[in-house]
């Protein structure tokens, strides 16, 4: 098993729902596949017909979709089943049970070759939910929003491999707003008096390992689910029976671990049972019943009807937020002035508020306009390299999710309550500036970018409410983009009539609270830096007998905590870890012979050497004692 260290951090019938908020589970229907077509096709109609009666958001299926997976008549039943789901429009997610790979008899198909015919990308690509697939097509991820909020669904494939949870890591990498449902097959067993929990070593002995390079259940939660903030919540079928259990992740939240599945002891094959998971996402629970539409009943205890304490706002991490205002954390950079048709000659640069006016003499005969300039300076910076303290400014490659920028008004409008535009200016400026300096004033395409970047009105309304906010997403990520960072101009509506205007507070304010701000918030990818080798390859034997075993060992830390990391030896993944981590490998030698192990750890962009290390096999029919310096054998006999 691999090691992990982190540094850092009773359903009655129910009434129309208003909005989406169930999400239905569907356990292992290997058996109904196989022999119980009527009961996988009950449970499919039974969610069509209340959709939208019960406002089903989503299915998850648990995997072992059939039992054969080489049995074509099996893959029919199944997809007939769960076509019912598409033809109603209704969002699922699958993921391949170790009864997906497997056919009659031993041969097991590694790339789940009619799984993927039946239930691959190709299945879901028009579907605006269905959000990507793993290279191997057998994991994927869905966007739904369930009871109002954004729920990513990321389903996994049996014993996930390491380089599918790179993948999977990518995905929760990108959506650090989303809260996480991971479903994945086989994770949690209940065995009756040797009790219940993830799988760990005692269980593999028995059942062993599916996929030869699978992560296993342990692991997967210390590598995988608690290094990420967002999972909230593991389902999985696989063992016979139901359990629910809760983890702590990496930064103190709980993870609920959930397991159901009915197909052995429970009758015809799982009897249709299934999972409800009702969403209350403002009393932060969920609510989870089990019911089957085949025999119209519901399971009673507290394995079978519980409810799910969830914090939804907890697991979100997002991204970096920074705020940009003179005299606020040690920022300076902030540069203000307006320029006055009235006095095209003076700047105003110093003064304490910026004056936007449709007329600023006002007089009754011709209008002369007031234009204010703002602009945010030292915004941006290096991208810090993983390991690195978080970013001051902008990094370069930081992906803006939104920018507002926050003004306030000394002195607003009265009578008419105008309008004022805010646009992203091109031509370059200075707090000296005058109306005469930019050619008769602010022109619009000219000396902005064309297009309108919000609006806001001049009025107190509700009264003294002097703060006037406006997204300004796109400028920034304009100016990322390579645009001059020239700020903003902020012009007066042409109202006929109206002679009164605005007073913004400038840089130049007593108090830095009412000062010009932009807040900025945004993701970023810190600059690779590859994996450190903790610990070479080493063995727990240079020399051991023929049909004997050694353990191979290394540990390696990654400068960014999310990275996953990828063990291999001799060129084939054999661990993976969350940022940083330990290998233990085991491999056992039938023939005799000298054999060479050489390993290295890559993350997500570059690939280390991790040591090697020699073993030498001896004939298990040789007796003797074993001379390390000259390599031969004393004493030998047969």
């Amino acid at each position: 098993m691999y090691g992990k260290t982190i540094t850092l951090v009773l359903l009655a019938a129910a009434p129309a729902a208003a909005q989406s908020s169930r999400v239905v589970a569907l356990p292992d229907t290997q058996n109904y596949s196989r022999s119980y077509p009527q009961i996988f096709t009950a449970q499919t109609q039974w969610v069509v017909d209340r959709f939208v009666p019960d406002g089903i958001a989503f299915v998850s299926h648990l995997g072992d979709v059939v039992n054969d997976a080489g049995t074509s008549a099996q893959w029919v039943i199944a997809a007939d089943a769960m076509r019912r789901l598409d033809s109603a429009d209704v969002p699922y997610g699958t993921c391949p049970g170790n009864h997906d790979f497997r056919y009659p008899g031993s041969f097991f198909d590694p790339l789940a070759t009619s799984y993927r015919a039946n239930f691959g990308p190709q299945l879901f690509g028009d579907e605006p939910w269905y959000r990507g697939h793993s290279p191997s097509e057998l994991s994927s991820y869905q966007i739904i929003e369930v009871d109002g909020r954004e729920i990513l669904f990321l389903h996994l494939s049996v014993e996930t491999p390491p380089d599918e949870l790179v993948w999977a890591q990518s995905v929760l990498n990108a959506h650090r707003d989303l809260p996480t449902w991971v479903t994945t097959h086989r994770y949690l067993f209940k065995w009756g008096p040797l009790g219940a929990g993830r799988y760990d070593d005692f269980n593999y002995f028995f059942e062993p390992p599916y996929v030869p390079n699978g992560v296993r259940a342990v692991d997967f939660f210390d590598n995988f689910v608690a290094a990420n903030r967002q999972i909230f919540l593991v389902h999985c079928g696989h063992n016979d029976g139901e359990h629910r259990q809760i983890g702590t992740n990496d930064f103190g939240l709980p993870v609920h671990e959930v397991l159901a599945d009915y197909q052995t002891t429970f009758g015809n094959g799982g009897n249709g049972w299934l999972r409800t998971l009702d969403f209350d996402v403002a009393n932060q629970r969920i609510e989870v019943q089990t019911y089957s539409p085949y025999l119209d009943d519901f399971r009673t205890g507290g394995d079978s009807q519980f409810t799910l304490d969830v914090d939804f706002d907890a697991y979100v991490s997002g991204g970096l937020a920074l705020r940009f205002k003179d005299g606020v954390g040690g920022y300076q950079g902030t540069r203000d002035t307006w320029i006055n048709e009235d006095d095209p000659g003076r700047s105003y640069g110093g003064d304490a508020t910026v004056i936007v006016d449709n007329d600023v003499a006002n007089s009754i005969f011709t209008d002369r306009e007031g234009h204010g300039l703002i602009k945010f300076g030292d915004l941006f910076q290096p991208t810090p390299a993983e390991g690195q303290p978080a970013p001051t400014r902008i990094p370069t490659n930081a992906q803006v999710t939104r920018a507002t920028l926050t003004l306030n008004l000394a002195d607003d409008t009265d009578v008419f309550d105008p309008a004022f535009f805010v646009y992203r200016m091109t031509t370059p400026w200075s707090e000296g500036s005058t109306w005469n300096a930019l050619g008769g004033g602010v022109d619009v395409g000219v000396d902005t970018a064309p297009g309108l970047l919000g609006s806001f009105q001049g009025d107190n309304d509700p009264s003294f409410e002097t703060a006037r906010s406006v997204d300004v997403t796109a400028a920034v990520a304009a100016w990322l983009a390579g645009a001059p960072v020239e700020g903003f101009a902020i012009l007066p509506e042409d109202l006929a009539f109206n002679d009164d205007g605005i007073e913004i507070r400038s840089r130049e304010d007593g108090s830095s609270t009412l000062r010009p701000s932009l807040d900025v918030e945004f993701t970023y990818e810190p600059t690779n830096v590859p994996p450190t080798v903790d610990q070479t390859l080493a063995t727990s034997e240079a020399t051991v007998f023929q049909h004997e075993e050694v353990v191979l060992t290394a540990a390696a830390t990654d400068p960014n905590p999310l990275d996953p990391l990828v063990f291999a030896i001799n060129g084939v993944d054999v661990g993976f870890a969350t940022g940083s981590g330990a290998l233990e490998h085991r491999v056992r030698f039938d023939l005799p012979g000298t054999y060479t192990f050489t390993a290295t750890v890559r993350d997500e962009a570059a690939q280390v050497p991790a040591g090697a290390v020699t073993v030498q096999v001896l004939p298990r029919e040789t007796t003797g004692t074993f001379d390390p310096v000259t390599g031969t054998i004393k004493h030998a006999s047969r």
